[in-house]
């Protein structure tokens, strides 16, 4: 059984199609449960009227996204007694997926015994276009080696058909089938320091670093609607919105989290966190001369 876990807040359009898609799924052997924390755009009301055979369960506006996924699995595990052969599917609902995306979720598990298996992610309005196909994350210096850019030139067609399953450091949330047995070695999503950005890094990281392989399925596609995620860090901003950036709980550039996660996974601790501002400044002074550069 797959007990798939979809956080959700007032994106009542994605939410309904991300649960059609799942409702044409050739795997039978599913159930939905959605968490929707405090939605007031009547998410919750529809789900409910539109797919009856997923469950709705409700939060309280905010859990944000690692503490309404921890919800929906608490759910599992208190409501249905999953067995150690069952699996958390952690997904979001700004995706499309493929009737088969199930199937070669679990062929990928069956193929890779004990692991995490992740998803690759393409554009949805380009599906050639390819956004995500795992990382090299260093944890001794701040770099995060993004194979889609590094490897593949964010083309899909490059990716190689001979060898459909490879090894990443870190996985997304987006599109994380999980073996029931992690969580018993594990536990739950880091809600206390991650509430939402890195939280699915942080508990890969944990995970692989207590023996759970983390594995990528290439034919296991995510098409994401990228626009609909977060604080876009490849756009123009100005000092003041770079700067609300930092603090925004919304942004990946948080940081409160990035201390957080630097005290939990480098040996450098607040060193690390130390250069990982400074890239992140950079990295920001970097486009606005190229952006001034280009008037």
């Amino acid at each position: 059984m797959i007990y798939v876990v979809i956080p959700v807040h007032n994106r009542k359009v994605f939410t309904l199609g991300c649960l059609a898609c799942l409702a044409r799924q050739t795997v039978a052997d599913h159930r939905v449960i959605v968490v929707d924390d405090g939605s007031t755009d009547g998410t919750g009301e529809q789900v409910r009227k539109q797919f009856p055979a997923s469950t709705v369960v409700t939060g309280t506006g905010s859990l944000w996204w690692a503490g309404a996924t921890n919800v929906g699995i608490r759910y599992v595990f208190d409501t249905f007694s999953p067995r150690a052969d069952d699996f958390i599917l952690t997904l979001n609902d700004d995706i499309q997926i493929n009737p088969d995306y199930l199937a070669t979720l679990l062929l990928a598990s069956q193929a890779n015994k004990g692991c995490i298996i992740g998803s690759i992610s393409v554009d949805v309005n380009e599906p050639h276009k390819l956004l995500y196909a795992g990382t090299r994350h260093n944890l001794l210096l701040p770099h995060i080696d993004n194979w889609a850019y590094s490897r593949y030139r964010h083309t899909y067609e490059a990716l190689p058909s001979a060898s459909p399953y490879f090894p990443s450091d870190t996985l997304p949330g987006r599109g994380m089938l999980i073996p029931v047995p992690v969580f018993n070695t594990i536990g739950m999503l880091d809600e206390q320091r991650f509430r939402h950005h890195m939280a699915d890094i942080d508990f890969s990281i944990s995970a692989r670093q207590a023996g759970f392989p983390l594995i990528i399925s290439s034919v296991s596609v995510i098409y994401e609607y990228s626009e609909a995620t977060g604080v876009n860090l490849t756009k123009s901003m100005s000092l003041r919105q770079f700067v609300e950036a930092l603090r925004s709980i919304r942004s990946p550039i948080n940081y409160r989290v990035r201390y957080q996660f630097a005290r939990k996974h480098s040996p450098l601790g607040v060193g690390y966190f130390g250069l990982d501002m400074l890239r992140i400044l950079g990295g920001y002074v970097i486009r606005r001369v190229k952006a001034r550069l280009r008037q």
